[in-house]
Parts: structure tokens; sequence; C-alpha cells
């Protein structure tokens, strides 16, 4: 059998737990809250950050900054849920002097200002560059508007411009809509007329999103793609993700 060595990561994530707040449609994992409370042990947080050790490189503006393709970010699941691990994992990262580390969440845990505010700098405070904070029609779901709102904002006062948005187009679009509270996709679909999802959110046909937005795509046989590349490649050494069992999850390969 012909054994391929995996290309040297040069940036990734690590997924704490495949447990989350949410059950989100297009979820490339099929995380949900029904996934059982398996977290990473400190044994093995240690053993795969020691691994990513000197070979994760820093965002192009220094190690001090964030990028989406370069150093390390955690995430889940939602990260969050288990906030002393998320801690835990920023300090063994510090550390290890690991560059470019960022948290990505969903905010489902910014109830209130102070409490918001704590966290983060809680985790500032450990080593943490920045974070991600997801925003699309299908978090808008599970997440009330006014805790994404609440957690950019105070993320800009911790973090600076190490605040990702992604996608920062649906932050600006639900914020002119005046969004409150939760919304379904149907609902957003009517108010906004929007009728294909797939071609405005960032969707990878993998995990849940192959069984739930399928109407988005046209269908062909499994053996259809049997001589098609892999898109992107299935070896690279960028944003490939390592999970609390100790797998890599290459690329968007799900």
């Amino acid at each position: 059998m012909e054994r391929i060595r995996l290309p040297e990561p040069i940036s990734g994530g690590l997924l704490l737990s495949y447990r989350c707040t949410a059950r989100c449609r297009h979820c490339m994992y099929a995380c949900s809250p029904k996934w059982k409370e398996d977290w990473i042990s400190e044994e093995s947080l240690r053993k795969i950050l020691t691994q990513l050790a000197g070979k994760i490189k820093p965002s192009p503006w220094g190690a001090e900054n964030v990028s989406l393709n370069y150093g390390l970010h955690f995430t889940g699941g939602e990260p969050f849920l288990n906030f002393d691990l998320l801690r835990r994992a920023v300090e063994i990262a510090s550390e290890l002097k690991i560059p470019s580390t960022f948290v990505e969440t969903n905010c489902y845990w910014c109830s209130e200002d102070n409490l918001t505010r704590e966290k983060l700098k809680i985790l500032k405070g450990k080593g943490l560059k920045g974070i991600l904070i997801s925003v699309n029609p299908f978090y808008l779901e599970y997440v009330p508007f006014e805790r994404t709102e609440r957690a950019i904002r105070i993320s800009r006062e911790v973090f600076g411009r190490n605040v990702m948005v992604y996608q920062a187009e649906y932050y600006v679009l639900f914020k002119k809509m005046g969004i409150k509270g939760r919304i379904s996709v149907e609902d957003y679909m009517k108010a906004t007329r929007e009728k294909n999802l797939a071609k405005n959110v960032e969707l990878f046909l993998m995990g849940r999103a192959a069984y739930e937005l399928g109407e988005f795509y046209p269908r062909y046989p499994a053996d259809y793609f049997f001589h098609e590349p892999c898109q992107p490649p299935f070896l690279r050494n960028w944003h490939n993700h390592f999970d609390n069992y100790g797998n890599f999850l290459p690329g968007y390969c799900g």
C-alpha cells in the first residue's frame, strides 16, 4: 500500500469538541448539542500543540496579529462551552510560542457586556491574539443578533483590529434590516427575497450541509466524481483541522 506523507502544517484549527449550542444546517462537521461532552484531554491538548509548535506560521502582519489562513485557531463545536479548557489551551499555546492564535465562536455566551468583556480579557491576558465571530443566516436561527453585535463591539475594545467577522457582509445586512433576536432561514429568505443562499453564503458541501442544503445544488450519482480531483486539493499545508480524538481533518474534506 502506498503511503502518503502529510505536508507540514503552517496553519490550522484545533477542535476542542464537536459539541455546540447550535445545529446549523451548513455545519462542516455536523456539530450539535447532541454530541457527547467528550472534550479534548489536557494531555492530548498539550501533545497536539507541542507537535504544531515551531511549524505554525504567523500572520503576514506579524505574530501578534491574526489572519484567517495563518496561525492557529481554537474551535469546535463551540469552544466557549468549556471556558476553562479554552483558557488552558490558550495558555499552553502561548507557552509554546505558537503565533497568531485566535478563537472562533457563534457568540451564544455574550448575554451581557460585563461577562463578555471579562472572558475576552481573560483570554487576551493568557496570550490569545484575536477572535473570529461567525455571522450568517444559519447562525441567526440559534443566536440572537444582539449577542453577535455585543461580541463584535466588545471584541474590538479588547482585541482592536484582531477581530475577524465571518461573514462581514451579513453583519452589515442584518444591521440594516434591524434584526432583533433570532429568525429562521426561511423567514430570512422571505424578508430578503433571496432565492439561493449558496450564492452568497460561503458553503462547503460536507458535514450536515450535504444532507440539508441539497436543494441549492444539482444532483449527480457518486461515480460522476470518481475521476475528479479534490477541490481544493485534499493534501495541503494550510487551514487543516485537528480534532479532540486525534484525527487530522484535511482542508474542507468531511
